[in-house]
């Protein structure tokens, strides 16, 4: 034991930390030294028994003491079996100052008796005399031995005796479980319907099953667009313009310009004007003569005048000229021509907000959650702005309008209605009997009210369910029942959809296996 802490000498090993560096070390000891090596993490190297009694060796014939301060759980497991202490810090390898003594040798040799050493574990043979006898003056000699003879003949005849007797015994057992049934049903189906009135309201997150509820909530969606459509008005119109000369004659001594566009007009029944086409100039002199190209100021039948009736000028001319027209005046004419009525822009409008409603439910269908279905039923449309390009009454070939509606419809969680219908469906089957989740189906939505807040429907659902056959009950059915009267014996005992189908093994068995695990039982769906 060393006298003081102070004669422990502590070696760090650096990463990575080997048996070689501790070698160098205690090679470079001073006997009776007593050396403590603390390990880093990455010390790999000395988790390995044979390196580290080869340590412990090294250290016993210097006569150093040596001791190791890890955590590592292998490393501290190996320094044990090599007899070499291990701490888990420096300061604990220095409060215990205990340290391991080096391996006893050998005992000195007894020269009354000799010494007896045990041959080897799992010798092959026995031993009449001690294997290892010492001299006394210390020199081992290794004593000669005698084998036993073995009687192996006979060994061998047990061992073929007991494996014959194992191979009579799993014949007969074979033989006795050899029998096998495999037995195949289906089931037969019986299909349940159920209905259930259902109310989509807005306000509720989740179906309620117990008051019969499914969310809903408004949608709405603002369209807009451009329609035209032929019109059908047809009446009477004034196409043609009649046309016509006057003559202007001159009531004073000077010459007297007629600019282009004055208007004339007749003095009897309804006044019938007329404009002059281009300029003219009367010669001066009283009763000196000009001719003017005429027209009538509107189209239509009613400027074909007759000759001598134009005989008036409109303003201060009146009083300088005279005019008259020496022929009838003609062209004017009337034609049957296209009329907006009232009845084409009633037609267009119902037209174009068919279209828009429809464009409106799809743009609807665009904000739709996953699972929500809009009854047609509860689409409203409202006209926000109608604006048509022509008038009642207008002469025109077509008619326009641009149109802007508001669509407002009610989204229905469908999903969570089916929910509902589902498990109405599942209530409603027999306790005695299993739903096909596989078969269910739920039809289509009867919608019965429609509110501003909530839409009343009906849902039905259909599904297919079966008698659940238990492997055991078939086994307790057939087990050692003759061959020929199985499929009888299971279609009394269960409802089935087609006939059972039953594979013997071997297929000449006259009767059913007697164990009922033999009997293998498989029930299909279909």
């Amino acid at each position: 034991m060393p006298s003081s802490q102070q004669d422990i000498k502590t070696i760090r090993l650096h990463s990575p930390a080997t048996v070689a560096q501790a070698r160098s070390a205690a090679l470079g000891a001073q006997p009776g030294d007593w050396l403590l090596f603390i390990l880093p993490e990455d010390a790999d190297d000395f988790a390995h028994l044979a390196r580290l009694k080869a340590l412990r060796r090294l250290a016993d014939d210097a006569a150093v003491q040596m001791g190791l301060v890890t955590e590592d759980k292998d490393i501290r497991y190996f320094a044990r079996g090599a007899r070499i202490p291990v701490y888990k810090s420096e300061d604990a390898a220095r409060r215990r100052w205990r340290w391991p003594k080096p391996e006893a040798p050998l005992p000195p040799p007894n020269k009354l008796r000799p010494t007896y050493i045990p041959p080897p574990p799992h010798a092959a043979v026995e031993l009449r005399a001690p294997a290892v006898i010492t001299k006394p003056d210390g020199t081992i000699l290794w004593g000669e031995t005698k084998a036993r003879p073995e009687r192996s003949w006979l060994r061998s005849l047990g061992y073929i005796a007991f494996i014959g007797l194992i191979a009579l015994a799993l014949f007969g057992l074979t033989l006795y479980l050899l029998p096998q049934a495999t037995v195949s049903l289906v089931p037969a189906r019986t299909q349940i319907i159920s209905s259930i009135d259902i109310t989509a309201r807005t306000g509720i997150d989740e179906p309620d099953y117990l008051n019969k509820l499914t969310p809903a909530r408004v949608v709405q969606a603002r369209v807009e667009g451009f329609g035209t459509t032929p019109t059908t008005g047809q009446e009477q119109a004034p196409v043609g313009k009649a046309t016509g000369v006057v003559t202007f004659i001159n009531r004073t001594p000077r010459e007297i310009t007629v600019p282009e566009g004055t208007i004339l007009r007749t003095t009897f029944g309804e006044n019938i004007r007329f404009r002059t086409t281009d300029e003219v100039t009367v010669p001066a002199g009283i009763g000196r003569q000009a001719e003017a190209q005429i027209e009538a100021v509107e189209p239509g039948l009613e400027g074909n005048v007759p000759a001598l009736t134009i005989n008036e000028i409109e303003g201060s001319l009146n009083l300088s000229l005279r005019v008259s027209n020496p022929f009838r005046t003609e062209g004017g004419t009337v034609e049957r021509v296209a009329t907006v009525t009232q009845a084409d822009k009633d037609r267009l409008l119902n037209e174009l907000s068919a279209q828009l409603q429809q464009q409106a439910y799809e743009e609807l269908a665009k904000n739709l959650r996953q699972g929500e279905y809009i009854p047609p039923e509860t689409v409203q449309t409202y006209i926000l702005a109608a604006t048509y390009d022509r008038f009642a009454g207008e002469h025109a070939d077509e008619l326009g309008l641009q149109l802007q509606i508001l669509a407002r419809g009610m989204a229905v969680d469908m999903a969570g209605a089916r929910e509902l219908a589902e498990r109405s469906l599942r209530e409603s089957a027999p306790p005695d009997k299993f739903l096909l989740a596989e078969t269910i189906r739920t039809g289509e939505p009867h919608f019965t009210l429609f509110g501003d807040e909530f839409v009343n429907f009906s849902l039905t659902a259909s599904g297919e369910v079966i008698e659940p056959i238990s492997a055991g009950d078939v086994r307790a059915v057939l087990t050692g029942a003759p061959a020929d009267k199985a499929s009888q014996l299971l279609e009394e005992n269960f409802d089935l959809a087609r006939p059972p189908e039953i594979h013997l093994i071997p297929p000449w068995m006259e009767t059913l296996p007697t164990l009922p695990f033999r009997i293998i039982v498989r029930v299909y769906k279909e």
